[in-house]
C-alpha cells in the first residue's frame, strides 16, 4: 500500500514596497505621497519569479495598498479591504482602521483553519467553557498557539486626503503604526536597505516631489541587494488631484539619475582623500 503524500505549497513574496511623504507640487510639506515596489513572488521558499501583476493596489481614489509577506494572504486581504470601502469621501485614517479591521479578522479566519478545525471544535468552544474541560498543559499550548500566530502579511496604506498626505503600516497581529513624523517606511526583505536610503538622503515630508520621487525610486534600487527583491520597479505618485503611475520614460531618466549617484568616486576626490594627513598633530600657538 503506498501512503498518500501531501503537499502545502506556499506562496511568500521576498519583496519590498516602499513609502515615503512629500511636498506637493506647491511646495506644501506632507501633502503627497509616492510609493514604489518590486513585482518578486517567491514560490515554496525557493522558486522566486517576477509577477506581472504590480503590488500596488487602488483601494480609494487617491489611496493606495501595498503587500508583502504571504502572497496569497495578501492579496486575499486587499481585495477584500477595497471592496468594503464604501463609496464617497473617506480619509486615509478610517481606510487604515479599516484595513485593521479585517486584517484581524482574516488572521482569526486563519488560525480558526489552522488550530481549531484539524481538533474538531472552534475557538469560540474552546474560549467559552470548552477549555475548563482539557488538561492545563493542552489550554496553555493551544491558547499560545493563538496568541504567537503570525500571519506573515504586512500593509502599506498611502494616501492623500482634505488633511493631507498619510502612510500608515498595518501588521501582524493589527498593529497600526502612523509615520507621519519619520515620513517614510518600507516592508519586506528588502526593508533595512530602504529605510537606510531614506536617512542616508535625509528625507522629511518637506522634501519637494522631484527630489521624493528619486528617494523612493533610489530606495528601492538600493533594496535590490536583498534577497528576493526584484529588479522591475513600479511608482506612484499620489496628489489629491488623483494617483499618477510613473510612465517607462520617467523611470528611464530616474535610473540614469541613479547610475550617476552611484557613480565611482570622482579623480579630484580620490585625490584630496590620498592627500589627507591621518597622524597629523594639532598646532599649538607656543604658549607653555
Amino acid at each position: 500500500m503506498t501512503g498518500a503524500c501531501f503537499c502545502t505549497i506556499i506562496v511568500l513574496e521576498m519583496t519590498v514596497c516602499i513609502g515615503a511623504l512629500c511636498s506637493n507640487l506647491e511646495g506644501e510639506p506632507s501633502e503627497a505621497v509616492v510609493v514604489a515596489s518590486d513585482r518578486m513572488v517567491t514560490l515554496g521558499g525557493h522558486t522566486e519569479f517576477e509577477h506581472d501583476v504590480p503590488k500596488i493596489t487602488p483601494i480609494a481614489r487617491t489611496i493606495l495598498a501595498l503587500v508583502s509577506g504571504d502572497a496569497l494572504r495578501g492579496s486575499r486581504l486587499v481585495r477584500d479591504l477595497a471592496s468594503s470601502v464604501p463609496a464617497g469621501p473617506m480619509t486615509v485614517e478610517d481606510v487604515a482602521k479599516m484595513a485593521v479591521s479585517r486584517y484581524v479578522e482574516h488572521r482569526r479566519r486563519q488560525i480558526e483553519s489552522e488550530i481549531f478545525t484539524p481538533r474538531g471544535i472552534t475557538m469560540a468552544e474552546f474560549y467559552h467553557g470548552l477549555q475548563t474541560g482539557l488538561v492545563a498543559g493542552l489550554v496553555s499550548h493551544i491558547d499560545g498557539q493563538v496568541v504567537s500566530y503570525n500571519y506573515d502579511v504586512d500593509l502599506l496604506i498611502g494616501g492623500v486626503d482634505e488633511t493631507g498626505g498619510h502612510l500608515y503600516r498595518v501588521h501582524n497581529p493589527g498593529e497600526l503604526m502612523d509615520f507621519a513624523t519619520i515620513a517614510f517606511t518600507a516592508i519586506g526583505s528588502g526593508a533595512l536597505h530602504a529605510l537606510q536610503m531614506f536617512i542616508g538622503l535625509d528625507h522629511t515630508a518637506e522634501r519637494s516631489l522631484r527630489e521624493s520621487v528619486f528617494s523612493v525610486y533610489a530606495a528601492k534600487r538600493r533594496a535590490e541587494v536583498a534577497p528576493g527583491v526584484g529588479k522591475h520597479t513600479d511608482l506612484a505618485i499620489i496628489l489629491e488631484s488623483g494617483v499618477t503611475r510613473a510612465s517607462p520614460p520617467l523611470l528611464r531618466r530616474l535610473e540614469e539619475v541613479y547610475a550617476q549617484y552611484q557613480r565611482p568616486l570622482s579623480r579630484e576626490i580620490r585625490q584630496a582623500i590620498g592627500r589627507l594627513d591621518l597622524f597629523e598633530k594639532e598646532e599649538h600657538d607656543g604658549a607653555s
